[in-house]
């Protein structure tokens, strides 16, 4: 059996990886010139041999697909804490808010959601506005969304975001070495041609057609893996249903730029930023991304997203960073070295992760990942349902899924 799968991130490697033990004949076709898609982290780029990661930063607890994938390849992982939800660190117009004032923000917001909840649909923008919130909650609220799901206020179901606030027991996690491993270590088992642009799936004969930059590759089955947003701009034959086109055009996205900036005073930092600050300035919120690593320095990271998201990342946007850093400081500092990537204009992503709303998640989650036939199939963190954005733990259980599906042919 002969199966392409189209994209060489985390869902098609494990995709890939099961299907040749199965016994099939696999490529992985990647449009970009490495594997691991929106899983990326920059080696070679910071001071003190110290990485960042431009892409996926963090496993959460209960993420037990994406954890096990990590324990069953080898790889080390920390503990790199979470956000306190009753109480997050908070600094608004340059001042950082007492416990006390902090409480009285998410106890707003647990008091509305408990005596005036959120209609279906609602968003965060206009379930705010008719309760008339406080301008600290929106600052709060503002921040936070651009840390999950990583959009505005208006893209933002209120309902779901209600599980925020109500997190207990939660912590995050780092590959040691860098989250990238988790698709190298998958992508030395199986054959991956990588800048393998696809513009065309023709499934319309007994093999499956598959038109790249390179030529025609032909399949018994195909597994498209690439982006929610790519997915409706490939060509099909015969063409998409009515219903898959319009399924995929209504799934709403985050979209964001990751940014990270390395600064020296590592140990002061990393005790005043902690598990994670939220701002009403630049950056949105603020993490240690290098909790794991060794080295004098310390790497800050965010995702100024949605609304926030700048036109362009340069000196002036940093220094906007800096003053920040300096205000939780208490002191001046300036930053090493930064880097930034746009996933929203990223052409191979053109967006960050899904963000359903309303009903989006049970009503058109399961049309966008049917099959065609028993040709193609669809995986991706964009086809998954779980609570919350897509992620690392979306796009492995997406893997699972059609995984299974794969093997009910066999």
């Amino acid at each position: 059996m002969k199966t392409i799968v189209i994209g060489a991130g985390l869902s098609g490697l494990m995709v890939a990886v099961e299907r040749q033990r199965a016994g099939d004949d696999i490529v992985v076709l990647e449009a970009r010139d490495r594997v691991g898609g929106r899983l990326w982290t920059l080696h070679d780029h910071f001071e003190g041999g110290m990485f960042g990661e431009l892409g996926a930063e963090t496993m959460y607890s209960g993420h037990n697909t994406v954890i096990n994938l990590a324990k069953s390849l080898g790889l080390e992982f920390v503990s790199c804490g979470y956000f306190d939800p009753t109480a997050p660190p908070m600094l608004f117009d340059g001042v950082l808010l007492d416990e006390a004032s902090r409480r009285e923000i998410t106890g707003w917001l647990l008091n509305a959601y408990d005596e005036t909840p959120p209609a279906v649909a609602e968003n965060l923008a206009a379930w705010t506005a008719r309760l008339h919130a406080p301008q600290p909650v929106i600052d709060f609220l503002t921040s936070y969304t651009q840390y999950t799901p990583v959009a505005s206020l208006r893209d933002c179901d209120a309902a779901e975001f209600a599980m925020q606030l109500r997190k207990e027991d939660a912590d995050s996690y780092r590959i040691v070495g860098g989250n990238d491993l988790l698709a190298k270590r998958l992508a030395e088992q199986v054959t991956v041609q990588l800048n393998e642009v696809v513009t065309s799936i023709d499934w319309s004969g007994d093999q499956v057609q598959v038109h790249s930059s390179s030529g025609i590759h032909h399949a018994d089955r195909v597994v498209v893996t690439v982006p929610g947003p790519l997915v409706s701009q490939l060509g099909f034959w015969p063409a998409l249903s009515q219903e898959k086109v319009a399924a995929l055009a209504e799934l709403s996205y985050g979209t964001a730029a990751k940014v990270i900036v390395q600064y020296e005073k590592r140990d002061e930092i990393s005790k005043v930023v902690g598990d994670g600050c939220f701002t009403n300035t630049v950056p949105p919120w603020i993490v240690d991304q290098s909790i794991h690593q060794v080295g004098d320095y310390v790497i800050t990271s965010s995702l100024p997203g949605g609304d926030g998201e700048p036109a362009v990342i340069d000196a002036a946007y940093i220094s906007k960073w800096d003053d920040t850093v300096t205000h939780l400081l208490g002191e001046e500092i300036t930053h090493v070295k930064y880097a930034s990537h746009s996933w929203t204009t990223d052409p191979f992503s053109q967006a960050i992760v899904r963000a359903p709303i309303g009903d989006q998640r049970e009503r058109i989650l399961p049309i966008i990942a049917a099959p065609l036939g028993n040709k193609v199939f669809f995986a991706g963190e964009h086809t998954d349902d779980r609570k919350g954005p897509g992620g690392l733990e979306g796009a492995a259980r997406s893997a699972v899924r059609v995984l299974g599906e794969l093997a009910g042919l066999d």
